[in-house]
């Protein structure tokens, strides 16, 4: 097990990692009361975060692989 703010030591707490990351990126946010325009970014923003992350989760997968 890690210490808080170690960050993961295997490539097995990555992938944890990354998958819980995951499902948080997933979530519907709460937009009552934003201007559109800022949920738009916001939602921009967050597909971008969620598409690196499963590209990591398959960096992470094909090294487990090797």
């Amino acid at each position: 097990m890690n210490t808080p703010g170690s960050g993961p030591t295997s490539l097995h707490e990555l992938k944890l990692v990354v998958l819980a990351e995951l499902v948080i990126a997933g979530q519907p946010e709460r937009t009552a009361g934003v201007p559109m325009e800022e949920v738009l970014f916001v939602r921009l923003d967050a597909d971008r975060y969620e598409l690196g992350l499963h590209g990591l989760l398959d960096a992470v997968v094909a090294l487990e692989r090797n």
